[in-house]
């Protein structure tokens, strides 16, 4: 078996070749052994060569940030966005590298409205199906909702934002969903106001962009220390297993989780007393409130099957 340093001399002689199609092949297998940015650059820019954007986009997105660090890698990670249609995407990272005050996120925003309006004539028909498909989300199974979800990546910004605001407000959209389609929002900038049905089904007036990020808020980071605290360093197993259930639980609640989170260490008590199998006694009214609420999440989540 060749050694990854002959792997990557042999790759880098077929791209020089402009054996693009040899040099994806023998970057990938290189890839496969050693993870690295360098590889996983040279691996991306073969694929591209080769027209394959969306295998070059998957790879990318491996390393997003770091292709959000110089031009050269910006340009290339937006290239490769933009030529396998994902507009949604592309959008992400312009808002990422503007919002970094990065010199050249100047042009890409126009680049990418480019893009979009060429899509519109070139696409129109596939656009107008996948966003009739995107509007009708709640009415398929949690299978076919992901890849709608997916699928409405390829959606200029407009049509994205048109069906958006429906489905923040769609009472048969799991809650979940709900919030994946308002985090998009706030990922691509969008700096005006939309309605948003939240956890209690009252209706929040939000602007996307000045939202936190998910287990950003004060909420969210005391929940951690709490639990830190009081487990963190008696009890590893159960405090692994905690830590993958509290940011479902935030994901529910976002983007105001303190409504429902009174008092981050009567939370923590009531989920661990639950993970143990213990029913809590003696609560205060904020108690009980707080613990009709985890099995109301626990009931949520139970529904999406």
């Amino acid at each position: 078996m060749a050694t990854i340093s002959a792997l990557l001399t042999q790759a880098q002689t077929a791209a020089n070749a402009g054996h693009w199609s040899q040099a994806a092949s023998l970057f990938e297998t290189a890839y496969q052994t050693e993870q690295s940015f360098a590889i996983n650059q040279q691996l991306v820019t073969a694929l591209a060569k080769t027209q394959k954007y969306t295998a070059a986009s998957t790879y990318a997105a491996e390393f997003e940030a770091t292709y959000l660090t110089t031009a050269t890698n910006f340009n290339l990670y937006l290239t490769i966005l933009l030529a396998s249609h994902q507009f949604i995407k592309a959008h992400i990272i312009v808002v990422a590298a503007q919002q970094a005050e990065s010199s050249w996120a100047s042009d890409a925003k126009q680049q990418v409205v480019t893009a979009e309006a060429q899509a519109e004539q070139s696409m129109a028909q596939t656009l107008t199906v996948t966003m009739r498909q995107f509007m009708h989300l709640a009415d398929q199974p949690v299978a076919e909702q992901t890849a709608r979800l997916a699928a409405a990546q390829h959606l200029t910004l407009t049509k994205y934002l048109t069906v958006a605001k429906f489905l923040l407000v769609d009472p048969f959209l799991s809650q979940l969903v709900r919030v994946e389609v308002l985090y998009t929002l706030r990922a691509v900038g969008i700096d005006t106001s939309v309605q948003f049905r939240w956890f209690d089904q009252t209706e929040l007036t939000i602007v996307p962009i000045t939202l936190p990020a998910i287990g950003q808020d004060a909420t969210s980071q005391q929940l951690d220390q709490t639990l830190q605290s009081t487990i963190g360093q008696t009890d590893a197993g159960q405090y692994e297993n905690l830590q993958a259930v509290l940011p479902l639980q935030l994901m529910y609640l976002y983007p105001q989780p303190e409504k429902i989170i009174t008092d981050a260490d009567v939370w923590i008590k009531l989920l661990i007393a639950r993970q143990q199998g213990v029913t809590p006694q003696n609560l205060t009214v904020a108690g009980e409130k707080m613990l009709a609420n985890q099995l109301k999440i626990q009931e949520m989540t139970a529904e999406l099957g």
